[in-house]
C-alpha cells in the first residue's frame, strides 16, 4: 500500500471517530433535553441550551478535517462521495443537536409547569426519533443501505405520533382560551414535539447518504422546502 493511501487510510478513520463522537453527543443532547422537559430539571435544561456550540465546533473540525484531505490527497469516486457525505451528515447532527437546545430552551421557559409530563406521546416519540438518528448513523458507517431504507419506513411512525400530540394539543388549546398561562405552556409542548418531528427528518437526511454512498445515486425522501429549513 503506497505512504499517500495509508495517510489517507488513517486521516479518514480519524473523521469517522469524529462523526462517531458527534453523534454521541447529539443524542446525549436529545436525552437530556427530554428528561429536563419531564423532571422539569432547570439546571439540566440550561446545560443542554448552553451546549450546542460544542457540535457547532465539533461540525467545523470535521469539515476543516475532510477539506484538507480533499485538498492534499485529491479522493476521487466513492471516496469522495463519502468525504462530501460525512460533511453533510455533520450538519445535520449540528442541526439535531440545535433541536434538543430547542426542547431544553422550552424546558426552561415552563419552568416546574408540568403540563408536558400529561402528554406521554411525546417522551415514545422522542424513543422513536433517537433509534432513527442511531439506526441512520449505523446505516451510514456500515455502509447497509437496507438499514437506512428501514429507517426511512419508520418517519411513518413519527408522523402518525407528531398528528396525535398536535391534535390534543391544539384541542387543549381551544379549552385553554382566555387562560393566557395555560396557552402559553401548551404551546410550548407543541413546540417540543416539532422539534422532535424534525429530528426524524435530520434522520432522514443522514439515511440518503447513505444510499448516495452505496449506489452513487441521491434519492431524495425529504423535501427541498424542509432543506432549506434552518
Amino acid at each position: 500500500m503506497s505512504t499517500v493511501r495509508v495517510t489517507y487510510t488513517t486521516d479518514r478513520a480519524d473523521v469517522l471517530d469524529q462523526l462517531r463522537l458527534q453523534q454521541a453527543r447529539t443524542d446525549r443532547s436529545i436525552v437530556d433535553a427530554m428528561q429536563a422537559l419531564l423532571r422539569r430539571d432547570l439546571v439540566l435544561a440550561r446545560r443542554v441550551a448552553e451546549s450546542e456550540d460544542e457540535s457547532t465546533d465539533l461540525r467545523y473540525r470535521i469539515e476543516e478535517a475532510v477539506t484538507s484531505i480533499i485538498a492534499l490527497q485529491q479522493p476521487v469516486a466513492g471516496d469522495l462521495r463519502e468525504l462530501m457525505s460525512i460533511v453533510a451528515i455533520a450538519l445535520n447532527l449540528e442541526r439535531i443537536a440545535g433541536h434538543a437546545e430547542g426542547i431544553a430552551r422550552n424546558a426552561i421557559f415552563l419552568e416546574d409547569n408540568p403540563v408536558a409530563a400529561t402528554e406521554p406521546d411525546i417522551w415514545r416519540m422522542a424513543d422513536v426519533v433517537r433509534e432513527m438518528l442511531q439506526a441512520a448513523t449505523r446505516s451510514f458507517l456500515e455502509r447497509d443501505q437496507r438499514l437506512a431504507r428501514r429507517t426511512i419506513e419508520r418517519d411513518d411512525e413519527v408522523d402518525e405520533i407528531y398528528s396525535e400530540i398536535h391534535e390534543r394539543l391544539i384541542a387543549r388549546l381551544t379549552s385553554a382560551q382566555g387562560d393566557a398561562e395555560a396557552s402559553d405552556a401548551i404551546t410550548h409542548v407543541l413546540w417540543c414535539s416539532h422539534n422532535l418531528e424534525r429530528i426524524g427528518d435530520r434522520a432522514l437526511n443522514i439515511c440518503e447518504r447513505t444510499i448516495f454512498l452505496v449506489t452513487g445515486r441521491f434519492e431524495r425522501v425529504t423535501s427541498p422546502e424542509y432543506e432549506a429549513m434552518p
